[in-house]
Protein backbone atom coordinates (compact mmCIF):
# COMPACT_ATOMS: atom_id res chain seq x y z
CA UNK A 1 0.00 0.00 0.00
CA UNK A 2 2.97 2.32 0.88
CA UNK A 3 4.90 1.60 -2.28
CA UNK A 4 1.52 2.92 -4.18
CA UNK A 5 1.31 5.91 -2.35
CA UNK A 6 4.55 7.43 -4.40
CA UNK A 7 2.57 7.57 -7.76
CA UNK A 8 -1.37 7.65 -6.74
CA UNK A 9 -1.52 11.40 -8.18
CA UNK A 10 -2.81 12.47 -4.50
CA UNK A 11 -1.38 16.09 -4.29
CA UNK A 12 -0.94 16.61 -0.66
CA UNK A 13 -2.05 19.68 1.05
CA UNK A 14 0.65 20.14 3.00
CA UNK A 15 3.72 17.60 4.25
CA UNK A 16 1.92 16.45 7.32
CA UNK A 17 -1.41 15.47 5.13
CA UNK A 18 -2.42 11.82 6.88
CA UNK A 19 -5.70 12.07 4.95
CA UNK A 20 -3.83 9.33 2.49
CA UNK A 21 -1.42 6.60 2.05
CA UNK A 22 2.26 7.81 2.12
CA UNK A 23 5.66 6.34 2.09
CA UNK A 24 7.87 6.32 5.05
CA UNK A 25 10.94 4.65 6.53
CA UNK A 26 10.14 4.85 10.25
CA UNK A 27 11.50 3.85 12.58
CA UNK A 28 14.65 3.99 10.70
CA UNK A 29 17.03 6.73 11.25
CA UNK A 30 20.55 8.22 9.85
CA UNK A 31 20.62 5.59 7.12
CA UNK A 32 20.37 5.94 3.45
CA UNK A 33 17.46 4.49 1.61
CA UNK A 34 15.94 4.35 -1.73
CA UNK A 35 12.96 4.31 -4.06
CA UNK A 36 13.01 3.14 -7.52
CA UNK A 37 10.79 3.34 -10.73
CA UNK A 38 11.54 0.30 -13.04
CA UNK A 39 10.12 1.44 -16.67
CA UNK A 40 8.47 -1.06 -18.91
CA UNK A 41 10.63 -0.24 -22.14
CA UNK A 42 13.67 2.88 -22.05
CA UNK A 43 12.14 6.34 -21.49
CA UNK A 44 14.01 9.86 -22.00
CA UNK A 45 13.31 11.55 -18.80
CA UNK A 46 14.83 15.28 -17.53
CA UNK A 47 13.14 16.48 -14.89
CA UNK A 48 11.05 14.69 -11.09
CA UNK A 49 10.05 16.16 -8.29
CA UNK A 50 9.04 14.98 -4.53
CA UNK A 51 6.57 16.00 -1.83
CA UNK A 52 8.06 14.84 1.52
CA UNK A 53 5.59 13.35 3.95
CA UNK A 54 7.10 15.94 7.65
CA UNK A 55 4.58 15.00 10.72
CA UNK A 56 6.69 17.18 13.21
CA UNK A 57 6.83 18.47 15.71
CA UNK A 58 5.40 15.85 17.45
CA UNK A 59 5.80 12.60 14.70
CA UNK A 60 8.96 10.75 14.02
CA UNK A 61 9.17 11.90 10.37
CA UNK A 62 10.99 15.14 8.81
CA UNK A 63 11.95 16.02 5.50
CA UNK A 64 15.18 13.90 4.20
CA UNK A 65 18.52 15.41 4.91
CA UNK A 66 20.15 15.39 1.53
CA UNK A 67 18.40 13.43 -2.01
CA UNK A 68 19.47 12.56 -4.99
CA UNK A 69 18.74 10.69 -8.49
CA UNK A 70 20.58 8.12 -10.60
CA UNK A 71 19.42 6.56 -13.56
CA UNK A 72 20.42 3.05 -14.81
CA UNK A 73 22.69 3.00 -17.69
CA UNK A 74 23.21 -0.96 -18.66
CA UNK A 75 23.73 -1.99 -15.12
CA UNK A 76 25.48 0.60 -13.48
CA UNK A 77 24.03 3.47 -11.41
CA UNK A 78 24.92 6.57 -12.29
CA UNK A 79 23.97 10.35 -11.19
CA UNK A 80 22.31 12.66 -12.84
CA UNK A 81 23.84 15.61 -14.15
CA UNK A 82 22.13 18.61 -12.51
CA UNK A 83 21.10 21.34 -14.20
CA UNK A 84 18.66 23.03 -11.23
CA UNK A 85 17.96 21.77 -7.80
CA UNK A 86 15.51 23.22 -5.58
CA UNK A 87 16.54 22.62 -1.68
CA UNK A 88 14.65 20.50 0.59
CA UNK A 89 11.76 21.62 1.56
CA UNK A 90 8.47 20.73 3.00
CA UNK A 91 4.64 21.40 2.24
CA UNK A 92 5.74 21.50 -1.63
CA UNK A 93 7.30 19.73 -4.45
CA UNK A 94 11.07 19.74 -4.43
CA UNK A 95 12.06 19.46 -8.17
CA UNK A 96 15.86 18.50 -9.71
CA UNK A 97 16.00 19.10 -13.64
CA UNK A 98 18.81 17.43 -15.05
CA UNK A 99 20.25 16.53 -18.55
CA UNK A 100 18.06 13.99 -20.29
CA UNK A 101 18.88 10.30 -19.71
CA UNK A 102 17.23 7.60 -21.90
CA UNK A 103 16.97 4.72 -19.03
CA UNK A 104 14.70 1.89 -18.19
CA UNK A 105 14.89 2.99 -14.29
CA UNK A 106 15.86 5.90 -12.15
CA UNK A 107 15.97 5.59 -8.41
CA UNK A 108 15.77 8.33 -5.45
CA UNK A 109 17.97 7.85 -3.09
CA UNK A 110 17.74 9.86 0.30
CA UNK A 111 19.50 10.39 3.49
CA UNK A 112 17.36 10.34 6.62
CA UNK A 113 18.32 12.64 9.32
CA UNK A 114 20.20 11.64 12.30
CA UNK A 115 17.05 11.41 14.63
CA UNK A 116 13.92 11.10 12.45
CA UNK A 117 12.45 9.23 9.47
CA UNK A 118 11.51 10.07 6.27
CA UNK A 119 8.55 9.68 4.09
CA UNK A 120 7.52 10.47 0.85
CA UNK A 121 3.35 11.59 -0.04
CA UNK A 122 4.40 11.50 -4.03
CA UNK A 123 7.15 11.03 -6.38
CA UNK A 124 6.74 12.71 -10.03
CA UNK A 125 9.06 12.11 -13.19
CA UNK A 126 8.94 13.54 -16.64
Amino acid sequence: RMLKALNDQYDPTDSRDASTSYLHWWPKKNTEEFVQYDFEKPAVVSRSSVYWFDDGPFGGCRIPASWKLEYKSGNEWLPVKIVSQDTVSKDQYNQIRFEPVTTNALRLVLNLPVDFATGIHEWKVE
